[in-house]
């Protein structure tokens, strides 16, 4: 029997096309049914791709239109002894905690015990700043010094700062060394914008006097209990276990060579507050967002002027509210957001309030920081998520640690030259890492280092003072004095360079006489 070759071919077109439509629609299906998973496991897949890297250590939550589209958690919660993170695990927000002392002013405002624009020396009339009001201090417009640079200075400094007698007892010991040593302010109050942990401070010390409670029981009254926040509190640093909060997590840090471990937990300012000082978990911060969409402990009123920019005496607006940055999202509604670091962890509270949208992340393995919450933005928003750049002193390190100096030097001039993207490189890389090597008595490797920065940074102080102290280190005081006094050339007050000059005149002078 004859077959006609057009029909033949007519048929397999046929054919071809069932299976292609076929095909399209199991596609099609396949693609509805990822769809409705596709968030969470992006989500989880680009923070265990984070993990892996040594980016991330903690929790995160993700809520988008009201609902929770992640949450997850991944690492260490302590290391002496290995304790893995749990979705409850009690962390320090640092930074975060700002929202909550504005919260308190707020309150207070509400309740006509104080006005924004009053003088805080009507609450702390030892102080001796003139001009200053609460809204500067709310708005970071107060041109208050860090206070953290005179307790540095003067505060016990004979004592290591973890060393639990050189701990302060609370923010009064901060108030006593501002009213004793007096530091210069940077500006005049609402001249401009920059950021004052002494402001928070003490505004939780104006909550404290104006309400006469301690400023934790304050919080926990006014503020953590009404919202059933029911694990977070302002929290007085105690080493070790504590069974008032048992899931406490660790902050703790990893050596260049990317596997030893050590704490970063303890710090002899963890007992001031407001500024910081306060430890929480995901759910409760879930709770803290979804609670600032209604008015159960300030107007909307209130809540709208704390995420308003603050006003310039010119005029001009800054990016910061009451406790809260301002933002746009990628479809330009507002955002209102904060980070947090200290001893080790590094959260972050980041909310679309226009698109009921929120971002969580909570960690306790950041010594310096990794900008893991743009990658999760992304997602949020449909879109591939940006990876961090990765920090040249973890891979240096390692280098540093398996083949020596010489090789590592080279090898971070092939990355820098080759791959300037893909990461971090600052002359405080550098220094963060010869340090390391210095503490772990890798003397030789830590000069190589410093030497590399000078090269690399020669305008800075500071890469001269590391080099000399790492000479020092290594009993060359001749060519330590002639870098330490490089230093004083550049910025003569540059922190305790005059003290260490001096040292080495004078050990040099005895020795002379001596012989």
């Amino acid at each position: 029997m004859k077959i006609c070759k057009v029909n033949v071919l007519k048929f397999m077109a046929i054919i071809i096309l069932i299976i292609s439509f076929f095909i399209a629609c199991s596609q099609i299906q396949n693609k509805s049914e990822t769809s409705t998973q596709t968030k969470a496991e992006i989500f989880n897949s680009y923070l265990s791709e984070l993990h892996d890297r040594g980016q991330f250590n903690g929790n995160a939550l993700i809520i988008e239109n009201g609902e929770i589209a992640y949450r997850g958690t991944f690492g260490i919660g302590n290391f002496e002894p290995i304790d893995s993170l749990k979705l409850n695990s009690v962390f320090r927000l640092g930074s975060v905690s700002k929202q909550f002392t504005a919260m308190g002013i707020m309150m207070l405002k509400e309740e006509g015990k104080l006005t924004y624009d009053q003088d805080i020396r009507d609450f702390i009339p030892e102080l001796p700043y003139k001009g200053i009001t609460v809204r500067h201090l709310l708005n970071h417009t107060s041109g208050l010094p860090d206070y953290s640079r005179i307790m540095n200075e003067h505060w016990k400094v004979e004592l290591a700062y973890d060393d639990p007698e050189k701990f302060i007892s609370g923010n009064e010991d901060v108030i006593m060394m501002l009213c004793e040593y007096k530091p210069t302010v940077h500006f005049t109050p609402g001249e401009r914008w920059e950021y004052s942990n002494t402001g928070y401070n003490l505004l939780a010390t104006i909550i404290s006097r104006i309400s006469g409670m301690l400023f934790n029981e304050y919080l926990q009254e006014h503020i953590f209990i009404p919202a059933e926040m029911t694990s977070t509190l302002v929290y007085k640093y105690i080493p070790g276990f504590d069974d008032k909060m048992p899931n406490r997590v660790f902050g703790f840090g990893t050596k260049f060579n990317g596997i030893d471990r050590f704490t970063t937990d303890s710090h002899y300012l963890n007992g001031a507050f407001g500024e910081g000082g306060i430890y929480s978990t995901l759910e409760d911060l879930m709770k803290w967002d979804r609670i600032l969409y209604n008015d159960v402990l300030v107007s909307k009123q209130t809540l709208e002027e704390a995420f308003s920019p603050g006003k310039l005496n010119n005029g001009n607006l800054t990016d910061y509210g009451f406790g809260w940055f301002i933002d746009k999202s990628p479809n330009n509604k507002k955002v209102v957001k904060h980070m947090g670091g200290w001893a080790g962890f590094l959260t972050n509270i980041y909310r679309e309030i226009e698109e009921n949208n929120c971002i969580i992340t909570l960690t306790n393995n950041n010594t310096r920081y990794f900008n893991i919450d743009d990658g999760l933005i992304d997602i949020l928003h449909n879109k591939p998520p940006k990876f961090p750049r990765i920090f040249i002193a973890d891979v240096i390190g390692k280098k540093v640690q398996n083949e020596g100096i010489k090789a590592s030097i080279l090898y971070y001039k092939k990355l820098k030259s080759e791959q300037p993207d893909n990461y971090v490189f600052n002359e405080y890389e550098l220094n963060f890492l010869g340090y390391e090597l210095l503490e772990d008595k890798k003397v030789d490797e830590a000069i190589g280092i410093f030497k590399l920065n000078m090269e690399e940074y020669p305008k800075s102080a500071n890469v001269y003072d590391s080099y000399a102290d790492a000479l020092l280190s290594k009993g060359d005081t001749v060519n330590a004095l002639i870098n330490f006094k490089k230093v004083q050339d550049i910025d003569s007050a540059f922190f305790e360079i005059k003290k260490k000059i001096n040292a080495i005149e004078k050990n040099t002078i005895l020795n002379n006489d001596n012989n």
